[in-house]
């Protein structure tokens, strides 16, 4: 299923607080979908911490196929996914009637290398190869919601 099929499905059973605030009729098309998503290298990652507390910090990342990619060190964020594997990502611009963002959610999979295309997709992206990652965070969100201008 593409991003864009699940932001459909993710709409289709949301509740009518949700519809309310987010407006699928302002949800992003396939094709803006993938500009967007391709134009921002950074996000913010919320992971659960060992005392139930939520954790959001801004990441780099990169989207192969329909897939979100983590580069990580070893630390908190990672021990974090380690016990609990599920985490919501916020890519977001702009103010006001500029506002633009995705957001998604869903479990995610600890890996130590990424699959072939993700390493040359992050290293294009963020100009460099992560020497520093000690492990790829492989996100299939379940759900996913997006939010443009008028």
């Amino acid at each position: 299923m593409s991003l864009h099929e699940l932001q459909q499905a993710s709409f289709a059973g949301a509740d009518s607080a949700l519809r309310g605030s987010l407006l699928p009729e302002r949800a992003m098309g396939a094709a803006e979908l993938e500009s967007f998503l391709a134009e921002r290298t950074y996000c913010v990652l919320a992971t659960v911490t060992g005392k139930g507390r939520p954790q959001a910090r801004p990441v780099a990342f990169t989207v192969f196929g329909d897939v979100f990619w983590f580069a990580t060190v070893a630390g908190g964020r990672l021990r974090n996914v380690e016990r609990a594997p599920w985490v919501s990502v916020v890519i977001s611009e702009g103010e006001g009637e500029e506002h633009r963002m995705v957001a998604a959610d869903g479990p995610v999979r600890v890996v130590p290398q990424p699959p072939d295309g993700v390493l040359e997709r992050w290293e294009s992206r963020m100009g460099s190869h992560p020497t520093w990652a000690v492990a790829w965070l492989e996100l299939r969100p379940e759900r996913l919601y997006s939010y443009t201008r008028a």
